[in-house]
């Protein structure tokens, strides 16, 4: 009778304890994508590029291309890491650089990248959102919760489309 119970302990416990991330393992991206954003015609041009690494490691770039201007502006760039289980995507930001918000003035042009400064959230340098890939990994749709507590807007555009470039 004992044997029974050991042998049934052990089943239960073997059955009971596989990790749930087994059933979606992770996904590694390579490669530089791009997504450009326009909020209604005769606006600035928002566009972002995402570089990942097979090593879990992502580079971001933001920029901003002026109204009547054909050059882009660099206004951000973060590094840090990211995991891909299915389509749970999850960024956590290690480094973070943006305009100086008391010096920034988008009329007076680019601001050169050796002036951004640390803008780093650390109470919060992780987001986790759903990215859904192509069949070939030439694109993806990526989108987060929407956190508009003060208004802004400025998460809160909805999925965006990245297009592999590189």
């Amino acid at each position: 009778m004992k044997k029974q119970i050991l042998l049934m302990s052990v089943l239960a416990f073997a059955l009971f304890s596989c990790d749930k991330d087994d059933d979606n393992p992770a996904i590694f991206l390579e490669g530089t994508y791009e997504s450009e954003f326009e909020f209604a015609e005769g606006n600035p041009v928002y566009s972002s590029e995402m570089t990942f690494t097979g090593s879990g490691n992502v580079f971001i770039e933001s920029f901003v291309t002026r109204v009547d201007s054909e050059e882009r502006c660099l206004t951000s760039y973060s590094e840090g890491t990211y995991s891909l289980r299915g389509e749970k995507f999850s960024l956590t930001l290690t480094s973070s650089f943006g305009p100086d918000p008391a010096a920034f003035d988008i009329s007076e042009g680019c601001v050169p990248k050796e002036q951004l400064v640390s803008n780093l959230n650390t109470t919060n340098p992780t987001q986790n959102g759903t990215l859904i890939l192509d069949d070939v990994n030439d694109s993806f749709l990526l989108g987060y919760a929407c956190n508009d507590m003060l208004g802004l807007m400025s998460n809160c555009v909805g999925p965006q489309t990245y297009t592999k470039v590189e």
